[in-house]
């Protein structure tokens, strides 16, 4: 049964956060959300499920991780007083280190038109 607070269906929500639907239930998939379901199975999210998914879109563009997003994301459940599901291995290795240089910005996976950055990028990285 759905929890009074869990009012927005997959659709609004991924209007609210631009993501698809398929990448929402991907990170449910990945337990970083948990959205209730109503009686005939749809997923119902919370405003707090919004704001889970908005913080996990920062943290991506910031270059966090899966293993990363989970830590924060338990983090900060711990914080508030809400046991973690799930508690990284005390041996996890850092998922992100800010000291680690820039390379340059790619801007497409396939850059046709755009050879001289995307070999920059492949000798930037077998440095």
């Amino acid at each position: 049964m759905a929890n009074n607070d869990s009012i927005y269906p997959i659709s609004v929500v991924m209007t609210m956060t631009d993501l698809t639907a398929r990448q929402i239930r991907y990170y449910e998939s990945h337990e970083l959300i948990k959205p209730a379901r109503s009686k005939g199975n749809q997923r119902l999210y919370t405003p707090q499920d919004v704001e889970n998914l908005l913080l996990i879109k920062s943290l991506l563009e910031k270059g966090l991780n899966l293993d990363g997003i989970k830590a924060v994301i338990n983090g900060a459940k711990t914080a508030e007083g809400v046991t973690p599901t799930a508690t990284p291995p005390p041996s996890t290795p850092a998922v992100f280190s800010p000291q680690r240089p820039e390379g340059p910005k790619l801007t497409s996976l396939y850059p046709v038109n755009n050879q001289e950055a995307l070999n920059n990028w492949l000798h930037h990285k077998r440095k």
